[in-house]
């Protein structure tokens, strides 16, 4: 709870500064919706030893997981060229026994390459990048024990890049497609658990990398 707080008030920091601008009265202020199809890249080896560490058995979880919904709010703000954006989203995962959960901020500085100039459908392309804040968690049984063993529980940054394509289509109403990938500092995590008197279970985990195919519905006020 106390991650989830530090995501909540770093989201808060961000947006105060980024309406402190100077030139946020130039700019178009926007709120959003933002629907992810996200997968991560993962890995997970078990062990378990008994007190003196020798290994007696073991197991490793793999790799990519399939392709889950995360959900977002977007709050930001929009010039001709640049637009910043702050995010925060929410994603949740089942797969191969191991369910993970993610709480994420983030701020987004986007640029566009482009612009059609319509008064009906103005379409601007745009690439970018942005850096944040996540509480990742990831837990499972214990296959052969029946245990709910916590395999990951851990904060850290993120960062990475963006590419997409934004549309007006009236004055107030803005389409965003586009593609976002993602590292992050949450590797290699450790865990030990003493599950009887001369067993114990000890667990490495590592986070790689996001990939998400975004949609967003932006409000111009």
């Amino acid at each position: 709870m106390v991650k989830k707080i530090a995501i909540t008030l770093l989201c808060t920091a961000l947006g105060t500064s980024l309406y402190a601008r100077e030139d946020i009265s130039e700019s178009n202020l926007f709120i959003g919706l933002e629907i992810d199809s996200t997968k991560v890249d993962t890995s997970t080896e078990v062990f378990l030893t008994d007190q003196n560490y020798n290994i007696l058995d073991s197991a490793k979880f793999g790799a990519t997981s399939s392709s889950v919904i995360e959900y977002g709010i977007r709050l930001g703000a929009e010039k001709e060229e640049w637009r910043t954006t702050l995010l925060y989203s929410y994603y949740n995962n089942e797969d191969e026994g191991i369910e993970e959960t993610m709480h994420k901020g983030a701020l987004l500085l986007d640029y566009f390459i482009w612009s059609s100039n319509s008064t009906d459908y103005n379409v601007k392309p745009y690439v970018g990048a942005h850096v944040g804040y996540m509480n990742y968690e990831a837990s499972g049984d214990l296959a052969g024990y029946g245990i709910n063993q916590i395999y990951a529980d851990d904060s850290g940054f993120y960062y990475g890049a963006q590419a997409g394509i934004a549309m007006t289509i009236s004055e107030v109403v803005q389409l965003d497609l586009s593609y976002r990938y993602s590292l992050t500092s949450i590797d290699d995590i450790t865990g030990e658990d003493r599950i009887s008197e001369d067993r114990w279970v000890n667990s490495v985990y590592a986070l790689d990398n996001m990939g998400s195919i975004a949609f967003s519905i932006n409000y111009f006020y």
